[in-house]
């Protein structure tokens, strides 16, 4: 069973890695520091590659310089069926980097885009309406005023039958353009009295009775903004059955009276003012913009498996029961037609309340699904609702709706594990990664990049496993269903100190290069350097010493040295080839650390008596050099004083 899974195995020749321009927008801070803290009680900061960056005095290790072996642009790819086999960066890769210089800045990682909804590009059919408005005279503030009351006028007589030009009449006189104690202070613009939600002020206000003006105390209501208030004015005419003979009604002069005769206020002249400030600043503008119904929106827009679906509604005055309904798909870059159909209306009671009277409200809903071809995928696409008279969709009569675009972009991932198998020296890699755009692009890589560096270590084909879970969440994305992906990589030296990304990647080019999708992962650096020192005994002019010393630098380093420094006069004192031993109690504690099973260590060397009272400091260091220089991780114990006798 072992050789047909490793049949799987395949090597491809080798390729020059162009990621070209859009490489430059991954930057990396692969410059870690040369010291780090440790957490045993017993140990001191340990010094990475270079022992001379821990004491400037400590010059007797040969001179040595450090010489990190780190690695560059592979310029081979092997392919990994999604098993328990592990694959390793090639030699030529990693030799090639050696000596690359670090790029001291961020990388940056992907974020997950996902969007599946729209607005029309102009849900009220004429913008903030502010146009159409006689503003001549008014001030800037009172120009904000009107926007800051647009919406909900509109919004009101869509829910309630309120008329906007009544609702801003009203703002604008009760409130004094907004500059009114209560409007301005409580945000009440249409001096309602009573609580909102609990909340009031009692105020002075000027009352008629009987035919004179009195001032009386009483309560208004308070509100947290004017979106509340002119939401309230709405609900309040709405809850108040004395006012039922307004709402719904399109003559403004109707409505004026009708408002004063049911008795909101007790001005004779209410009706003739409300309709001097309508027409001086034409507010039946907003009455004109809310009757011509022409709204919608997308709900869903999404790849689901091999169909593209499409959901929502069109709500509008313009239409009548001879007429067709299509919705049409453009590219929304270059407005090329890229698919019409004809479509059955889905009823919709949502959009029926929202729209009572619209001639198309609650039928004006649509759901289709049709497939998800190359010719849509990855594009911006842009839904039209056309109600028309013509049986082909073409414009005659009716209205259209253009929606905002939805991109075809969904481009999701998430790196479940990345972590170092110390007993089986590997990278252990695993997570998932969906993409719209991928419907055309049938190679799967895994690209190994050191983020330090900017440059690649190796790329692997890998085999989709199945995600139930991935589809679940993300049921609207292409390949969602099919998006794992799982990879066993040698842990190499070229992998630890710096910052490894790993990039997710499908392509329509067997070489991984070619259209492509990457998803870049958040780095991990893998620069653990961790140790004890168990024993130090000094018995006449030997000493024991043993403990511990794991190290994902240790990587490559066949040779382990202790050396015996002297920290009193800063010299070495000499150093020695040990062999490490087995510590399945560390391998317990550290499972993600490079040979955290094998690291144990223990020495029995002399002193020479001349070192008596001196503060002796052991180093345990891997190396790549039969002579301890080189490529080298140390790690520093806490200086002993020793007694020799």
């Amino acid at each position: 069973m072992k050789d047909k899974k490793q049949s799987k195995i395949k090597i491809v020749l080798p390729v020059l890695f162009t990621f070209g321009a859009s490489l430059m927008f991954f930057q990396a801070d692969g410059q870690a520091d040369s010291t780090q803290p440790t957490s045993n009680e017993a140990q001191v900061a340990m010094t990475t590659n270079n022992a001379n960056t821990q004491n400037n005095n400590y010059q007797s290790l040969n001179g040595s310089t450090t010489q990190q072996n780190n690695a560059q642009a592979t310029t081979q790819s092997a392919s990994a069926a999604t098993n328990n086999y592990s694959v390793s960066l090639s030699d030529s890769a990693v030799q090639a980097a050696v000596n690359k210089p670090v790029v001291s800045t961020t990388p940056t990682f992907s974020t997950n885009q996902y969007n599946v909804s729209a607005d029309p590009i102009d849900a009220a059919n004429g913008g903030s309406g502010s146009a159409s408005l006689n503003t001549a005279g008014l001030t800037a503030s009172q120009k904000a005023f009107l926007d800051s009351i647009h919406d909900g006028a509109i919004s009101t007589w869509k829910q309630y039958g309120v008329l906007p030009s009544l609702t801003a009449s009203q703002a604008i006189i009760e409130s004094g353009w907004g500059q009114s104690s209560l409007a301005s202070r409580y945000h009440n613009l249409f001096g309602i009295k009573g609580s909102y939600n609990g909340h009031s002020v009692t105020l002075p206000t000027r009352e008629v009775y009987g035919g004179r003006s009195v001032m009386i105390n009483d309560a208004f209501r308070a509100y947290d903004n004017n979106s509340e208030s002119v939401q309230d004015h709405g609900y309040f005419l709405v809850a108040n059955s004395r006012y039922h003979n307004l709402l719904w009604k399109t003559n403004y002069r109707d409505v004026t009276y009708l408002i004063r005769a049911d008795g909101y206020a007790t001005d004779p002249s209410y009706t003739t003012i409300l309709n001097s400030v309508i027409e001086r600043y034409n507010l039946t503008a907003w009455d004109n913009e809310a009757f011509d119904t022409n709204t919608g929106h997308i709900d869903n827009l999404s790849v689901e498996g091999n169909q593209l679906h499409i959901s929502g509604w069109h709500a509008a005055n313009s239409y009548n029961s001879n007429m067709h309904h299509f919705i049409i798909l453009l590219d929304g870059n270059t407005k090329q037609e890229l698919y019409r159909t004809e479509v059955k209306g889905v009823y919709r009671q949502d959009v029926q309340n929202a729209y009572p009277n619209a001639e198309i409200s609650g039928w004006g809903g649509f759901d289709i699904t049709i497939p998800y071809t190359s010719n849509l995928a990855g594009k911006n696409i842009q839904v039209v609702s056309r109600y028309t008279y013509d049986t082909k969709g073409e414009i005659n009569g009716g209205k259209d709706l253009y929606y905002n675009p939805v991109s075809l972009n969904a481009n999701v991932g998430n790196l479940d594990n990345m972590s170092l198998d110390a007993a089986t020296g590997t990278i252990n890699i695993s997570g998932w990664h969906a993409a719209d755009n991928t419907l055309t692009q049938g190679y799967h890589y895994l690209i190994v990049y050191d983020a330090s560096k900017q440059v690649e270590l190796g790329r692997f084909l890998v085999e989709n496993s199945a995600r139930n879970d991935v589809a679940k969440v993300y049921p609207g994305i292409y390949n969602a269903a099919n998006s794992g992906f799982s990879l066993n990589l040698k842990f190499n030296s070229a992998l630890a100190g710096d910052q490894i990304q790993i990039i997710s990647r499908y392509s329509d080019s067997q070489n991984g290069e070619g259209h492509y999708t990457d998803y870049w992962f958040a780095p991990k650096t893998f620069n653990d350097n961790k140790a004890s020192l168990d024993s130090f005994k000094v018995s006449g002019n030997q000493v024991t010493i043993a403990g511990w010393h794991a190290a994902d630098q240790a990587a490559n380093k066949p040779y382990h040295f202790i050396i015996l420094y002297d920290a009193t006069t800063k010299k070495e004192i000499k150093r020695v080839a040990v062999p490490t031993t087995s510590r399945p109690d560390v391998m317990k504690v550290y499972p993600h650390l490079y040979n955290a099973d094998q690291s144990g260590f223990n020495l029995t060397t002399e002193l020479d008596p001349s070192l008596n009272g001196h503060q002796i400091q052991v180093i345990s260091r891997y190396s790549d050099s039969a002579n301890g220089e080189g490529s080298r991780i140390d790690y520093w114990f806490k200086p002993v004083k020793v007694t020799i006798k």
